[in-house]
């Protein structure tokens, strides 16, 4: 009997001392969860901002594209009123030069001259 009563006293230690390490498991497992809630609930803030952050920069890059595309377009037409008003500028210069060299030369043929032709080997 004293056997007995060993035994009952022994299991009850030890599902005492199991019923103990199982809350003390439980309650650090549910510590362990609440941090991870906190820190989940950090990262979704987080993730919100840069969210935001990124709607911004994607609003700041179409602007950027948008500004980009008018310079574009006004780059063009400067360079096109250039070169138009470097090939008038020619064209006048060569008026002008024919013009000089007739008024020196009056009795020469200036009729082969052109504004477009090239002298090659000459």
């Amino acid at each position: 009997m004293h056997v007995l009563l060993f035994l009952n006293i022994c299991l009850y230690l030890f599902l005492r001392r199991v019923r103990q390490e199982t809350k003390a498991l439980l309650f650090g497992k549910s510590q362990e969860a609440l941090g991870l809630y906190a820190r989940n609930n950090d990262l979704r803030t987080e993730v919100e901002k840069l969210k935001e952050e990124l709607a911004e920069i994607d609003e700041e890059v179409a602007r950027l594209k948008e500004e980009l595309a008018q310079k574009d377009e006004l780059l063009q037409k400067t360079k096109e009123d250039l070169m138009s008003d470097a090939v008038e500028s020619y064209m006048v210069g060569f008026e002008d030069a024919i013009a000089e060299a007739k008024y020196i030369y009056p009795e020469s043929d200036f009729s082969q001259l052109g504004v477009r032709k090239i002298v090659v080997d000459g």
